[in-house]
């Protein structure tokens, strides 16, 4: 990424700009909303068919999720310039940077072992929580005790994962556009999304909306929209933290002029 020495990266943002993503995540989507769609069915279908494979599946389904977003990211950027868009242009990881890609792959997946060890260890066991859920013999204080052993690993949890999301949620991008090395990424990622944590809640206020109404939809045929509109969103929003603007560049040397 070529920025001015004074140009502060990543950016802080007001909180407005959630909200502003989606919208231009949706603009977006709408210059090619039907090549969009199957190219996410496609790749999604993909990621689907290596999670079921035995023993590896889930492993090789998390090492591949990178490699579906920065598709996403490159064709983006393809419809933001106005260029033409086709399907080569979402194998844009694989043809580009895939070793540090899977990485941050590896990173989720490592993670997310981690993260579930921990949980359970503390007393998390989902199959105890499944039984008690369906009522069958257990008494209505047995499963609040099923509960309540159960919360502080869940909030352990959550507690957890959220920096394990901040870290990769900008990484592909910054990898794919910016060149960044896997820890550089992950740690720039993290920053970015820990100095806009208002836009960001706004954002994932406006695309869990956008989910919600999504799934309403039968055969789960809304998510074909709402999932590339939520990839336009997360290009958008690493446009404004970390694309260097004209307009930012111009206000900079006016204000040097005057100065």
């Amino acid at each position: 990424m070529n920025t001015p020495s004074n140009q502060d990266i990543p950016r802080k943002v007001a909180a407005s700009q959630g909200f502003q993503w989606v919208a231009t995540g949706f603009r977006l989507y709408r210059k090619t909303p039907l090549l969009l769609s199957a190219a996410f069915g496609l790749m999604f279908g993909v990621v689907m068919v290596l999670g079921i494979i035995p023993l590896v599946g889930g492993a090789l389904s998390d090492l591949a999720s990178p490699l579906l977003v920065a598709g996403f990211m490159a064709a983006y950027r393809t419809l933001d310039e106005s260029r033409e868009l086709e399907l080569p242009d979402f194998l844009a990881g694989v043809r580009g940077p895939l070793l540090p890609l899977t990485t941050i792959g590896a990173v989720q997946l490592l993670g997310a072992l981690i993260i579930g060890q921990i949980m359970f260890a503390m007393g998390f066991d989902p199959r105890a929580i499944m039984d008690a859920a369906k009522g069958g013999s257990s008494s209505p204080a047995e499963m609040q005790d099923v509960m309540n052993q159960a919360l502080p690993a869940v909030l352990v949890g959550m507690a957890l994962f959220a920096p394990l999301i901040m870290a990769t949620w900008f990484a592909p991008a910054l990898i794919l556009f910016g060149g960044a090395r896997p820890v550089t990424a992950l740690r720039v990622s993290l920053k970015a999304v820990a100095r806009n944590w208002a836009a960001m809640l706004t954002n994932s206020l406006a695309l869990g909306l956008l989910l919600f109404i999504a799934a309403l939809v039968p055969l789960l045929i809304g998510l074909l929209v709402a999932m590339p509109v939520l990839f336009g969103s997360l290009y958008a929003s690493y446009q404004a933290i970390f694309a260097v603007w004209a307009d930012d560049t111009a206000a900079v040397q006016a204000g040097d002029s005057l100065a």
